[in-house]
């Protein structure tokens, strides 16, 4: 699952990736069958006796690679007549995955996030026509989380595992500072005082940095605006709405009360993770990956608590999840698509998610491991609930181009002290043009 946002140009990544499959056939003129059935796809013949390998590619690696590699194992176990190479690229994964995507060197099955910027080059196998055929009860993942495998009317991959997003607190701090812990369901108004008093010289109430728009969806979510409308085409008339004004209004307040002291860059990492273990920042929002290692070093006294909502607002939660895909010209699709059916299904899921470092997609799994009663693990739970929108990166291809003004806008606002509204009317008109 990705638990960052990769910024390295991928915009420009993704241009070039569709150039060289146009100049390379990867839009199946390569030689392979290129038709989408599954009855066209090669693969390895068990009864010849040789061993089918597949490789399988990750961003993972550490700690939170071993979930996979257990489930991969299983899997082989259970499929003697596989093997399987485990592949792990933390660095510059996406620019990785479109170059071999696009020199037909893709690995069998890899982990994918970002289906607007890898389907328009045509190196991706759709797995409707598989679903179809092996009859995939689509009905056993959350709506959700099926929702981020679609794009363009099609599913490219099926889901890995899920993680919403909340906010983790230091309890000695709050202590310290004789400030009561927050409770689900807490308020903006709340929030902001909360973080004010938790505010002195060298210790920070919360980080909130003016360029990370992606972790401020919720926030306009649960007020009722988005960035970029379903489609993902417009942003005149709804990133410059009146409910994100309200919006940017509370996240610019949460800034200047906290996070404007903090000289630019330095809680960058992981949104603010080390110095959070470290007790120089009380608040943080992060997903649940951290919290068994948090637990584990036993240097915090750790609570969590769901995001705070407006008066009248109501709580809507931030998804990272992932697919299992496989390329268009993959040499092993029929293989491939047993060992993406297996690592998503009930049996795959349950393994991964073993050690509570994220939730299963399937409902069976996710209800029978009882997470969501876990006091550090209910409030993303929680976060779940309402969630009924994916991404603003997730909804169209030509987002990356609108987000660099949109996030302008926003520094803009909490930097250089901005108005409000007339920035954003520029701001989502500008973009607007960028997404035509």
């Amino acid at each position: 699952m990705w638990n960052s946002r990769k910024t390295f140009g991928l915009a420009t990544a993704a241009a070039v990736f569709a150039g060289l499959l146009a100049g390379c056939g990867g839009n199946g003129d390569s030689g392979q069958e290129s038709s989408s059935s599954p009855a066209a796809s090669g693969s390895a013949s068990a009864s010849s006796g040789e061993k089918i390998k597949l490789r399988f590619m990750t961003w993972d690696s550490g700690g939170t690679l071993k979930p996979y590699q257990n489930a991969i194992d299983e899997f082989v176990k259970q499929h003697p007549n596989y093997e399987v190479k485990v592949e792990s690229v933390p660095d510059n994964y996406d620019q990785k995955l479109l170059t071999s995507l696009a020199s037909n060197t893709a690995p069998d099955v890899f982990m994918a996030w970002n289906f607007p910027m890898y389907t328009p080059g045509g190196g991706l196998e759709p797995l409707d026509s598989y679903i179809e055929r092996d009859k995939v009860d689509m009905g056993m993942y959350y709506d959700i989380i099926v929702n981020y495998m679609k794009y363009d009317g099609q599913i490219w991959g099926l889901p890995t595992t899920f993680s919403t997003r909340a906010i983790y607190y230091n309890k000695k701090l709050f202590d310290e500072a004789g400030v009561p812990y927050p409770k689900d369901g807490w308020t903006w108004s709340e929030f902001t005082d909360t973080v004010k008093k938790l505010t002195k010289p060298g210790q920070y109430g919360f980080i909130s940095t003016p360029d990370d728009i992606f972790t401020m969806q919720p926030y306009f979510w649960s007020n009722g605006g988005d960035l970029v409308s379903d489609d993902g085409r417009h942003t005149d008339g709804v990133f410059n709405s009146e409910q994100n004004v309200k919006t940017i209004e509370f996240l610019k307040g949460l800034y200047d009360v906290s996070s404007k002291i903090n000289s630019s860059g330095k809680f960058s990492t992981n949104n603010g993770l080390e110095s959070f273990e470290t007790g120089r920042i009380a608040m943080f929002d992060n997903g649940m990956w951290p919290i068994n290692d948090i637990v584990k070093a036993g240097k915090i006294d750790l609570g969590v608590v769901t995001h705070p909502v407006p008066e009248g607002g109501t709580l809507k939660g931030i998804v990272h999840t992932s697919g299992y895909s496989m390329p268009k010209n993959g040499k092993n699709k029929e293989a491939a698509w047993e060992l993406i059916k297996f690592m998503s299904g009930p049996e795959g899921s349950k393994i991964i998610t073993a050690d509570k470092f994220s939730f299963s997609p399937v409902k069976a799994v996710d209800e029978a491991s009882g997470y969501a009663n876990d006091p550090l693990l209910k409030p993303f739970a929680e976060e779940l609930k309402n969630s009924d929108k994916i991404i603003a990166g997730n909804r169209y291809e030509k987002w990356s181009q609108a987000e660099d003004m949109l996030k302008s806008a926003i520094q803009a606002i909490f930097v250089n002290g901005a108005d409000v509204k007339s920035t954003i009317d520029k701001a989502a008109k500008d973009a607007e043009k960028a997404l035509q």
